[in-house]
């Protein structure tokens, strides 16, 4: 971090100046206009300062400016920019903070531009007609603005165009039907706009279309296009408008469908429009033997499923929710036997759920809710593969797939939206139906299950207690059932259960204490006369029995009952009597909206001992205290939980002062006392580094431990990935790059300075600030958690797909097996795939398998993220980190690199060409 060296300047024959990725600030214009020979510039991904005008005129021979990714201002209106317009062919002012429209192209004559790219400013008004007039330009990229007005028919003029990107804007009106002379167009992406009308006929004048993306609009009428003219269509995606119709024959000659920036997935959505003839339209797509993923959830209504379809032997994702159809779960699904996601939800499905989807060995996310089910629940569910073991034919699917998913809102089926993200939490959803039976003790073999939903009918029976087998359960709701007996006391042992209710059934019995069940609403709980514990009525403890007898020895006279009685009766009168005095005391001056959450701490004190909040210098609210900790989580309430990891779950938490912290929970035995316990906290706290997530302080409460981070705004490196719900575009190649460099620097100084093994690198543990910048978290945590045991376990070491081989062996954690996981963190960067993913064939789930394949076949083309826009300099780039991450994921420890090398190597990277 710094200001622009000065020498620069003195460097008055320089033609290529690159001062990418670093972190430089300021103004830089004035130490650099005299460099007249100046022909390519490149200052992306820095933080330097100024105005667009600045550059006009001070450039002769400019022909590339990159200026992405800082913080210049100003408008490209100026009287002064003809002669900067004149020569340059390349130029990038993507994510900045730019105004206004493009009338500074107005009367500069004829342009030489190839590719222009405007994404994420705050540009605005309609595409003005010189534009129209660049016949040379090839990419034309200004997503993510405030541009509005129609599309002009004069797009036509620009003949040379192969991408144009226009998503994230107000553009309204019909499509100009003028693509005909756009014969050289693959990507045409116009997703999030206001678009109307008809699909243009003549986009099947585009022979050369592998990519349409037309989602989220108001376009109508029916799907008219021959599809045949368009062989190389690998993404189709017209999902959220409002088409009508039956899918149109010829869409059954694209053989070829992929939704490459998913990793090559087959993809076909056309969710949430209004097509008709769900038979003939799966008749017609039964012939497109590559898709893997068939979206068409909001359509169909009212018609019947049909129960005689062939094909879909690659399908991996079914989705027909929310259509209303009728019949019977239909048999031919036993046929899709790569089947791993089936969604039926919030349809009029009758008849009991069919046994053979049990044998369904690769399904992990069965959703059934909302329908008129009836029988009870088959027993096969309980042995589903590929939710029993990481061993199994789907062991990734702990993980996640790189397949679209929906979020659900506000229980409702209008808010099903699918979405581009690729987290898919293992899940059996069954609620709203008339589903009758028993829950199978068996069910506790689902080890994987992350979702239990059974809300909603008419199962009966108790609660098994093998479910708290069930260790990776997130959400378990089993309200408004006919459901008796006790909550089995091991429910505690649920250390990531974040929701769960039992609501409005027939339970009794003590309610389980400790873990989660601290953390859980009384509204979890009601509608259960029988049940006791802190959160509803107390439980009073039972007397010892009197067996009633015929004997006269044995029978107590109505004189020792009244005694008894009265005894009693004045015995709970002095006890409350107490309880009132000493509340009152210590209470009196206790606001009246606090009383809730003091009583909550004392409560704890008076279990636990009181609790204990330890802030560090470098805590953002200094006057912290454990009230505050309770209401900025909402009582840790689950809708604050921003994360979840393999050391607990993780709060946000918004101060009375405006600040913002992330609150981990702690999970598990801390397995030290206090004191040790807080001295290794305190050491933790000394790991300071502009890219690591700086610990701010402690908590004890109750029996648990909490730990205070600094709160990142932009989340997890995996969310921008991999899990986006936004459909945004991807990360650029400049972001992934100064992330990669971020996250190394603060590995090296965790290794060098306070000598801690991470022993958990993955892209869920890189945060990113709102500048995007790299910080390691869960460091040291591994600690905290068994500090006498220097070996490794699944439990406390690396997930799956980023753990060293050498770890099933040697059992004990390497400075170079955190090497290793951040090869896989590289490989995720360069790739934009998941380390193992569920939906790919046996030669590439697992993505370093996969990446050592196309090198021996001197593919490396292929490796890289088709989503990222690239020119000839970035694929150098990328095929120099491909290296670095080859030579941190080799097999043999003693080979890789130490992270100060490989520091060495990625600040090295581009800044050789300087």
């Amino acid at each position: 971090m710094g200001n622009f060296p000065e020498s620069i300047s003195k460097l008055d024959r320089l033609e290529i100046l690159d001062f990418s990725h670093n972190k430089l600030v300021g103004p830089v214009i004035g130490l650099i206009s005299h460099l007249k020979s100046i022909r390519s510039l490149n200052l992306s991904g820095n933080s330097f300062t100024g105005n667009l005008s600045d550059f006009f005129g001070i450039f002769p021979n400019l022909v590339a400016l990159n200026i992405s990714n800082n913080l210049f201002t100003g408008q490209l209106s100026s009287q002064k920019n003809c002669s900067f317009f004149d020569k340059i062919r390349f130029l990038d002012l993507s994510s900045n903070q730019f105004t206004g429209g493009l009338d500074g192209l107005i009367d500069c004559g004829p342009l030489s531009l190839e590719q222009l790219r405007l994404d994420f400013n705050s540009f605005s008004g309609d595409l003005t007609e010189p534009l129209y007039s660049i016949p040379s330009l090839e990419l034309l990229s200004i997503s993510a603005n405030n541009f509005s007005g129609r599309i002009s028919p004069e797009i036509s003029n620009l003949s040379n165009l192969k991408t144009l990107t226009i998503s994230g804007n107000r553009f309204s009106g019909p499509f100009p039907d003028v693509f005909g002379n756009l014969t050289r167009l693959e990507q045409f992406d116009a997703q999030s706009n206001l678009f109307s009308g008809p699909l243009p006929s003549t986009l099947t004048l585009c022979p050369n279309l592998h990519m349409l993306d037309l989602r989220n609009n108001s376009l109508s009428g029916p799907i008219n296009l021959d599809f045949s003219h368009f062989p190389n269509l690998c993404t189709l995606d017209l999902g959220s408008n409002h088409f009508l119709g039956p899918l149109p024959n010829s869409l059954s000659t694209c053989q070829e469908l992929k939704y490459v920036s998913l990793a090559r997935n087959h993809f076909l959505s056309l969710s949430v429009n209004y097509l008709v003839d769900l038979s003939g339209s799966l008749s017609v797509l039964s012939h497109c033997r590559n898709l893997t993923t068939l979206i068409l959830t909001n359509n169909f209504r009212s018609e019947q499923i049909p129960q005689n379809v062939s094909g879909f032997e690659s399908l991996s994702l079914l989705a027909l929710a929310n259509s209303g159809l009728t019949g019977r779960i239909p048999s031919w699904l036993l046929n899709c036997r790569n089947l791993q996601v089936l969604d039926l939800s919030w349809n009029l499905l009758e008849g009991s759920i069919p046994s053979w989807i049990g044998r369904m060995e690769g399904l992990f996310y069965l959703d059934l809710s909302n329908n008129s089910l009836t029988g009870q629940i088959p027993k096969s569910l309980t042995g589903l593969k590929s939710l029993m073991s990481l061993t199994s034919i789907s062991s990734s699917l702990n993980t996640s797939s790189g397949i679209p998913i929906f979020v659900k809102k506000n229980d409702s089926a209008n808010a099903l939206q699918y979405n581009q993200a690729s987290s898919f939490p293992p899940s059996i959803l069954l609620s709203t139906n008339r589903i009758d039976g028993p829950i199978w003790p068996e069910i506790g073999r689902l080890r994987e299950l992350h979702v239990l939903d059974l809300s909603r009918n008419n199962i009966s029976g108790i609660i098994p207690s093998s479910i708290s087998d069930m260790i990776n359960l997130e959400t378990l709701d089993l309200s408004d059932n006919d459901l008796r007996g006790p909550i089995p006391s091991s429910f505690n042992r649920l250390t990531f259960l974040s929701m769960f209710s039992v609501a409005n059934n027939h339970l009794e019995g003590a309610i389980p204490t400790g873990g989660q069940f601290l953390s859980f609403p009384s509204s979890s709980f009601k509608g259960n006369p029988g049940l006791c514990g802190k959160l509803i009525s107390p439980c009073l403890v039972k007397s010892v029995g009197l067996s009633p007898t015929t004997s006269p020895s044995h029978k107590l006279g109505r004189s020792s009952i009244v005694g008894i009685t009265v005894g009693v009766g004045i015995g709970i009168a002095l006890i409350l009597a107490v309880i009132v005095f000493r509340i009152s005391r210590k209470d009196n001056n206790i606001p009246i909206e606090d009383v809730d959450d003091v009583n909550r701490v004392s409560r704890f004190s008076d279990a636990f001992g009181p609790p204990k909040l330890v802030l560090f210098k470098n805590a953002g609210c200094k006057d912290l205290t454990v009230e505050d900790l309770l209401k900025s989580t909402n009582n840790f309430n689950q809708s604050n939980i921003v994360g979840c990891g393999g050391f607990g779950l993780v709060f946000k938490a918004d101060f009375p002062n405006g600040s913002k912290a992330a609150i981990k929970r702690l999970s598990g035995d801390c397995g030290q006392m206090e004191r040790e316990f807080q001295a290794e906290v305190e050491a933790l706290s000394r790991a300071q580094h502009e890219n690591l997530v700086s610990l701010q302080g402690y908590c004890r409460y109750g029996n648990d431990r909490l730990l205070i981070y600094s709160y990142m705004e932009n989340g997890s490196l995996d969310y921008w990935l991999h899990e986006r719900v936004d459909a945004g575009p991807a990360l650029p190649w400049a972001v992934r790059l100064k992330i990669a460099r971020g996250a190394a620097h603060g590995l090296a100084y965790l290794h060098r300075e306070p000598n801690i093994i991470h022993r958990d690198i993955k892209t869920s543990n890189i945060l990113l600030d709102e500048k995007l910048e790299a910080h390691l978290a869960d460091f040291g945590l591994s600690r905290l958690l068994c500090p006498y045991d220097t070996h490794v376990t699944t439990d406390l070491v690396g997930t799956l797909g980023y753990i060293p081989p050498e770890y099933s062996q040697t059992l004990t954690a390497t400075f170079r097996g955190d090497v290793y996981s951040f090869g896989v963190v590289l490989l995720e960067l360069l790739t934009g795939r998941r380390p193992v993913e569920v939906c790919k064939g046996k030669n590439c789930r697992d993505l370093v398998a996969w990446v050592y394949q196309k090198k021996s076949e001197k593919r490396e083309g292929e490796i890289f993220d088709s989503s990222i826009i690239r020119d000839r300099n970035c694929e150098n780039e990328m095929l120099e980190v491909l290296c670095v991450a080859c030579k941190c994921i080799d097999k043999d420890p003693r080979r890789r690199p130490s992270i100060d090398a490989v520091v060495s190597l990625l600040d090295a990277i581009s800044v050789e060409r300087v």
